[in-house]
């Protein structure tokens, strides 16, 4: 037997390669070709339009005229028409733009170039091979004319400059390069100073140019966000607690119940101190400011602030367990270290509750310390009235006079010194005294610092 393989039998072997005409085909067989010299006054133009999108119902006047040759013009029977002529294209149909197009020259070997059309009859099969023109089109903004404003009463003399014209006509001339780059920043950007002009009624009318500037702006700018509305989405993104601007009281303002929580609430325990208070036994705190206002809370019956005074002392013990870590970020110790510090009064819902509030990843940076000291902050102002001396809330938190300060005024409170009265009710006795303590009230209409807006200087 033999090694060599026969080939496999293709299933196209029979099968011609050439292309059939289809049926009920009438174009013929042969095409001829002619050439048309000259081309005459119906020559066509191939068209270009660089950088444009030229509309295709634009209408196009054309117009013709001698072209003008610095040499011999050319014998040649292709080009003879073509070359002794050159034609134009003009369209003012649009309200702001021009449309021109002509033939251009750039001086360089594109401008030996020979264009042609092929024009094809299917009925006939011929195909006649016509010279073109090439042309190219620009847009320009239609020009507008400005009327000059002149002086009456004195044409010939000159008005001498103004201060403004000649500060600036001195700083173009021997100022610094930044002063000269404000000069010209100012010109640059002056569209309606040097754009305008009065119409046939008086009326200032920007130009062409500033008008299309404009619109564009507007169109653009349109869907931006106002001031009030950025100033919104700043404030819901502080941390602070939510309050209600449409209050009618300062007391609708923070509510006990939004800021302990509803779940919270039954989970502290306040006849301890209820049944101390009303025995006359001392009653002992790690806190300054909830040792000095135990009495008073308890005598006035409102279970409500006593029951916010708790969580005050709560959170207060709670924020002494974190343990400092890196970059000012404070941690949150184990579970029954903090049980152990706290007391047995707090339970484990209650410190899941404040794990999720202040701490959800089991740390607090700069954002969640300032949501807690703001939190700790409206809740005294429930307690004392919304009349709050920040002096022992500052020293339990040990905080500064104008970071306290700062913590009021993020949650609407306007702060200031204590007037007499106040004095005398704090028995305040030297000036030393007075100036270490400031007074914290809760006022409507509520006023909130806004944020502040920082111009970068001008680089040199």
């Amino acid at each position: 037997m033999s090694d060599r393989k026969r080939k496999r039998a293709t299933e196209n072997a029979g099968r011609s390669s050439k292309k059939l005409a289809p049926e009920g085909s009438t174009s013929p067989q042969s095409v001829k070709f002619s050439f048309v010299s000259g081309g005459g006054d119906w020559a066509p133009a191939i068209a270009v339009a660089p950088g444009l999108d030229l509309p295709t119902s634009v209408p196009l006047q054309a117009y013709k005229k001698p072209r003008i040759t610095t040499g011999p013009r050319s014998t040649s029977t292709g080009r003879s028409t073509l070359s002794e002529s050159e034609l134009l294209l003009h369209c003012s149909a649009h309200p702001k733009l021009d449309y021109t197009a002509r033939e251009e020259s750039s001086g360089e070997a594109d401008d030996l170039l020979r264009h042609y059309v092929g024009v094809y009859d299917p009925a006939t099969g011929d195909i006649q091979i016509v010279p073109a023109r090439k042309v190219t089109v620009r847009g320009t903004l239609r020009s507008t004319t400005i009327p000059e404003i002149r002086d009456e009463s004195s044409e010939d003399e000159k008005a001498p400059p103004s201060r403004l014209a000649a500060r600036t006509l001195l700083g173009e001339a021997f100022g610094t390069k930044k002063s000269q780059k404000a000069i010209r920043a100012l010109t640059e950007n002056a569209i309606v100073l040097r754009n305008s002009y009065q119409n046939s009624s008086g009326k200032s009318v920007l130009d062409p140019l500033a008008s299309a500037v404009i619109d564009s702006m507007s169109q653009t700018s349109g869907a931006a966000p106002t001031r009030e509305a950025l100033q919104a989405v700043i404030d819901e993104a502080k941390p602070r607690p939510k309050a209600n601007l449409e209050a009618e009281t300062p007391a609708d303002v923070y509510r006990i119940e939004d800021l302990v929580g509803a779940g919270s609430l039954p989970a502290l325990k306040v006849r301890d101190w209820q049944t101390a208070v009303e025995a006359n036994k001392d009653v002992q705190t790690s806190s300054k400011y909830v040792s000095r206002r135990l009495v008073t809370v308890v005598q006035s019956k409102n279970i409500m602030r006593l029951k916010a005074l708790r969580y005050v002392l709560l959170l207060l013990d709670w924020y002494s367990c974190l343990k400092p870590g890196m970059k000012g970020i404070k941690k949150l110790p184990q579970r029954e270290d903090i049980i152990k510090a706290v007391g047995g009064e707090i339970t484990t819902s209650m410190l899941e509750s404040l794990r999720k509030r202040f701490a959800p990843d089991g740390n607090m940076n700069k954002w969640a310390i300032d949501n807690f000291m703001t939190y700790v902050c409206a809740l005294t102002l429930t307690i004392d009235l919304y009349e709050v001396d920040i002096s022992d809330i500052r020293d339990d938190l040990r905080l500064e006079t104008k970071q306290i300060v700062q913590y009021f005024q993020e949650i609407g409170c306007r702060v200031a010194k204590p007037t007499e009265t106040e004095q005398k009710k704090l028995k305040l006795i030297t000036k030393a005294e007075s100036s270490t303590h400031k007074i914290a009230k809760l006022k409507l209409p509520l006023e909130f610092p806004k944020t502040r807006t920082i111009v970068p200087k001008n680089r040199r």
